[in-house]
């Protein structure tokens, strides 16, 4: 498969990661574990890469094969998670009583 810039554009991709593309790849990239992997580097979104880019079948294949990954990743992160909620809600709650104080 080859990926191109237009291809990009058509499916929509934002500005930043067609820029960052068409700078690596300006004659497009055929898709290659280390074009991937370059990719990866460059921070272009894979994901997205695949769900807009990948015929149906490739794009189930990908998802199932990328979902042991994600539970991995949520099961990880969510105590972190957690806490940044707890520590957002405690700072806004102290942030607003600072403009009440205020009397603004």
């Amino acid at each position: 498969m080859k990926i191109t810039t237009k291809m990009l554009k058509d499916a929509g991709a934002c500005a930043d990661q067609t820029a960052i593309f068409k700078k690596a790849w300006p004659k497009g990239c055929v898709v290659t574990l280390a074009a991937c992997r370059r990719a990866v580097r460059l921070g272009l979104d894979l994901g997205w890469a695949a769900k807009h880019l990948l015929p149906a079948p490739a794009w189930k294949a990908y998802d199932e094969a990328t979902a042991p990954a994600w539970k991995a990743y949520d099961e990880a992160t969510a105590p972190a998670w957690k806490a940044y909620d707890e520590a957002m809600a405690i700072s806004f709650y102290e942030a607003s009583r600072l403009r009440v104080e205020e009397g603004k």
